[in-house]
């Protein structure tokens, strides 16, 4: 008997087969019943090693087969065009972030969702993670006091295998503004309750990515409720941990080796001089990614990251990106 939903996937990428795939067909309502690649070759091979049944060399044909939803990860110009016609078609839209290049092009995938009644959702994983949703907990529940600051550090030594676009070419959106700002700031939205309100920020270059592109970005970004953040960004850094850091007016809390793909990572509350390190139970985020996309298309709920939370987090690496280039503070 087949499940209920059918994904098609537009780009036979990584972070698919290594995350999605496996989340998708593991869930009890949704398999990947198909793949669209322009390289021909590359697509059937994909399909085979993932067992996908069938294989397309045009999103067109994508498009027009059965699938219900499909999850878009190929290069980071191509997300807002596919994710609009993938709506127009009629299918729901898992989209990989950022969810476009272009505040404009977000706004339009919006608009397509809500005129053609689909579900847009972002691939904003970090959410899901055990470790950010006790953060959020601590803040929302008070336990915390008044925010006062804010720091995250997002450092890794960006692989081999995951260069060539990200790091050269500025028409696909390569950066890390694009890359790992866009996650910062919708994990920052969701921790602290409240966005962004203005930003600033200096970029460098350390040789991991083309000259005109940054491998390195520091931010300092205040919030809406006064908060100050201070995020450090980037491809170049081969002996570091990730990192979010709160500090309140009750408590602060230190939690390390959290914002990468799988899940793990610890959380230490440190009060009145003494720190306790919180006790959590791991889980994998995109497996809950797609079950709130699969309950999103039953009518019951909403993704996990909307489209309208992804614009947010869009707003927010394009206003740094922005304050970086004139060397200006600049209004998210």
């Amino acid at each position: 008997m087949s499940k209920t939903y059918k994904w098609g996937l537009v780009g036979a990428s990584r972070i698919a087969e290594e995350w999605l795939i496996p989340a998708i067909n593991s869930d009890p309502n949704s398999e990947v019943a198909a793949v669209f690649s322009s390289d021909t070759a590359r697509g059937r091979a994909y399909a085979e090693r993932n067992g996908i049944p069938q294989v397309y060399d045009t999103i067109e044909a994508l498009l027009r087969s059965d699938v219900d939803a499909v999850y878009i990860s190929n290069t980071n110009e191509k997300h807002a065009p596919d994710a609009i016609a993938a709506i127009v078609a009629g299918k729901h839209v898992l989209g990989e972030k950022p969810m476009a290049m272009t505040i404009a092009e977000a706004e339009a995938m919006i608009a397509a969702a809500e005129t053609h009644k689909r579900v847009l959702g972002i691939n904003h994983h970090l959410r899901n993670m055990a470790t950010h949703i006790r953060l959020h907990d601590l803040v929302k529940n008070g336990e915390l006091g008044a925010l006062v600051a804010a720091r995250m550090t997002f450092g890794v030594l960006l692989p081999v295998a995951n260069r060539g676009w990200r790091t050269d070419s500025v028409t696909a959106g390569a950066g890390v503004f694009f890359d790992l700002t866009v996650h910062d700031a919708d994990l920052l939205h969701y921790i602290l309750g409240t966005e962004a309100q203005e930003v600033v920020a200096m970029t460098a270059n350390n040789g991991i990515t083309s000259k005109e592109v940054e491998d390195t970005v520091a931010i300092v970004a205040r919030m809406k409720t006064g908060t100050i953040v201070q995020i450090t960004e980037s491809f170049a850094i081969d002996h570091a941990r990730t990192t979010v850091e709160l500090f309140g007016t009750k408590a602060s809390v230190f939690a390390d080796d959290v914002l990468l793909q799988r899940g793990g990572g610890r959380v230490f509350v440190r009060k009145n001089g003494e720190q306790v390190e919180e006790q959590i139970d791991h889980v994998n985020a995109y497996d809950k990614v797609v079950s709130d996309f699969n309950a999103a298309m039953a009518g019951n709920g909403s993704p996990t990251v909307t489209g309208r939370d992804g614009l947010k987090s869009l707003k927010f690496a394009v206003a740094a990106r922005e304050a970086a280039r004139t060397g200006r503070s600049v209004l998210v």
